[in-house]
């Protein structure tokens, strides 16, 4: 009950459920107009059977979304709160990175690599970067805005995630519903949502960077006003 709980809270509802649902309508076109069609089942039945399916693929897409769009697009990119703190980074003016050096110093005794480290070894210095990163996001946790924003984030990357999964089954619809089933409005709205996902295919780096960075600024402004 407490894991049914947890994954219905917030996050995972905003961040996770909603980019399934929004997902998984190629496949509810598949189950909904030729499923149907090919078995005899009762009213109950196929409410029954909707809601079953519905919730079995909330869950399987709400993993495989993020899996996706970690594992094809977001391990690729190098996170805007990473990159703010590296030496050479010119995204932070000189006293506000030493505000953060200060606090982060203060709170837990780790220090913010300089750049004569980062000459030496930026793989090394990264890895502190990460490490100081989330020792922050668990001194911050769920701020005031940083939640909001961690929602849109998980939101949009999932959304991707799930967008490459989309846009396949629906290019698979168009093919079905076009010369095999002979419905026309069926495979003009295949092709609309094929087009939606591809869109989100497309422009994945300007969104994840967008939301990205807003997420950092919000990070560190609401980490300085801990006391």
């Amino acid at each position: 009950m407490k894991t049914l709980e947890n994954f219905f809270n917030e996050y995972n509802l905003k961040a996770r459920v909603f980019p399934a649902l929004i997902t998984a309508i190629p496949l509810f076109l598949i189950k909904h107009y030729i499923i149907n069609q090919y078995f005899s089942f009762s009213l109950t039945q196929i409410i029954f059977g909707d809601v079953s399916i519905l919730v079995i693929l909330i869950y399987l897409f709400s993993q495989i979304n993020r899996v996706i769009s970690k594992s094809l697009f977001e391990i690729k990119t190098e996170f805007p709160t990473d990159k703010a703190l590296l030496p050479s980074s010119t995204v932070l003016s000189q006293q506000y990175r030493k505000n953060l050096s200060d606090k982060i110093q203060t709170d837990f005794n780790l220090s913010l690599p300089v750049l004569r480290e980062e000459n030496e070894n930026e793989q090394d210095v990264k890895l502190r970067i990460r490490e100081i990163v989330k020792s922050i996001i668990n001194k911050v946790k769920d701020g005031r805005l940083l939640l909001q924003h961690n929602i849109e984030y998980g939101f949009y990357r999932n959304l991707l995630g799930g967008s490459v999964v989309a846009s396949i089954v629906s290019f698979l619809n168009i093919i079905i519903f076009s010369y095999w089933f002979k419905n026309q409005t069926l495979a003009i709205t295949s092709l609309i949502l094929f087009l939606v996902y591809l869109l989100v295919v497309i422009f994945h780096k300007k969104i994840l960077k967008h939301y990205s960075e807003e997420y950092t600024q919000v990070l560190f402004r609401e980490y300085l006003e801990i006391n």
